[in-house]
């Protein structure tokens, strides 16, 4: 009896209580395509998918030479300047050339959309270069190329990337002197070459400490893009010139194939943590050239894959693999399709881990990260 009153107690007081209060669901992530959509529609407010003009502006401490209004490989030499000269380089990209290549028209009248060809060159002063800079919208691409390439080529490849990545904002071109040395067997002695492309590029560090606190101080977001050679004007240039810049002014700081020392990377490497938001290195272990360069210098390369603090070091070994160990060089991805598809998420902020093909390196390796084939 007693029992039953206890119960009857207790569903009393369960009905008095009221129904349970649940706590409210949590709210649903954005569908993908909606807000996402919306947003990166109202970015990329230049499609980039038909034949058009792209502007590169340049800044380069190559001696001038030839024809100013043509920006072909006569433009500029192989030689260091005393001074640095600027200007805008309009180049044709047409809509039918292959991802990662560019196709130099053979004469004016070739077909625009499957020829690059530049339209014209206009030479600019120090300050009109810097206006220019200072215009349109907040983001600027730095491209700066490597070992024993020309200034027209150079602009051209600046062009495709600009172009295959959709960029929206200006891209710039950052061109030091490469190239084969003077005289009858200039070519010939790839050793020559090398020796000759080192000693230009320590003599353009200066030239590029100036050229990167111009961009510090334009109060835009820069997103610099580096190749092989490259890296031994740009890493002691950034880390220079950080000393003078009290926030980071580089957004993504790209790295592909670096031909640098990894001591000397690693040395570099806090200075360059407070110049970018984001370090980004590709590597590879199947890269030819860079192998040549170790053996050469006596000693690790960065292009080669270490493991560097506060730094995402992505092996591309998988994608550009000379066949058998021996065919070409695996030195060429830094503009193809993989590595522009994986470089397009990047500058959008995505991880390294959310980031399309990326995979997990294995424990104890020399790279954080693989880009799957």
């Amino acid at each position: 009896m007693r029992n039953a009153i206890y119960a009857a107690c207790l569903l009393s007081l369960a009905a008095c209580a009221g129904p349970k209060v649940l706590p409210p669901p949590p709210p649903a992530p954005p569908a993908y395509g909606g807000d996402v959509g919306r947003g990166l529609n109202a970015l990329f407010s230049e499609p980039y998918d038909d034949t058009r003009a792209v502007d590169v502006l340049y800044a380069t401490n190559r001696v001038p030479g030839g024809d100013m209004t043509a920006c072909d490989a006569n433009a500029f030499g192989n030689q260091v300047s005393p001074g640095m000269s600027y200007g805008v380089c309009r180049v044709n990209v047409p809509k039918r050339h292959a991802v990662g290549g560019f196709e130099a028209a053979p004469d004016p009248r070739a077909d625009p959309h499957k020829y690059f060809r530049v339209m014209s060159q206009t030479p600019v002063s120090s300050d009109t270069f810097r206006a220019q800079l200072a215009q349109g919208r907040p983001d600027v691409l730095v491209f700066i190329h490597g070992f024993n390439v020309k200034f027209d080529e150079a602009v051209l490849r600046a062009a495709q990337i600009a172009y295959d990545l959709k960029f929206q904002g200006q891209v710039v071109l950052f061109s030091w002197p490469a190239g084969a040395p003077p005289g009858l067997f200039g070519n010939t002695f790839i050793n020559r070459t090398y020796d000759f492309n080192k000693a230009s590029a320590a003599r353009s560090v200066k030239p590029a400490e100036d050229f990167f606190l111009l961009l510090s101080g334009l109060g835009k977001t820069s997103h610099v893009m580096v190749h092989s050679m490259g890296h031994q004007v740009a890493v002691p240039a950034l880390a220079a010139s950080v000393e003078a810049s009290t926030v980071p002014y580089i957004g993504e700081l790209i790295l592909n194939a670096p031909d640098i020392p990894v001591r000397d990377f690693a040395a570099a490497a806090p200075a360059l943590r407070r110049a970018a938001r984001r370090i980004t290195v590709y590597c590879s272990y199947n890269d030819n050239a860079i192998a040549a360069s170790e053996v050469y210098n006596k000693g690790r390369r960065m292009g080669g894959c270490e493991l560097i603090d506060g730094v995402d070091v992505v092996n591309v070994g998988e994608i550009d693999a000379p066949a058998l160990g021996i065919g070409g060089l695996g030195h060429g991805y830094y503009a193809s399709r993989p590595i522009l598809t994986d470089i397009y998420q990047l500058l959008l902020g995505a991880d390294a881990p959310r980031r399309q093909f990326i995979r997990r390196s294995e424990v104890n390796s020399t790279e954080n990260y693989y880009l799957r084939p």
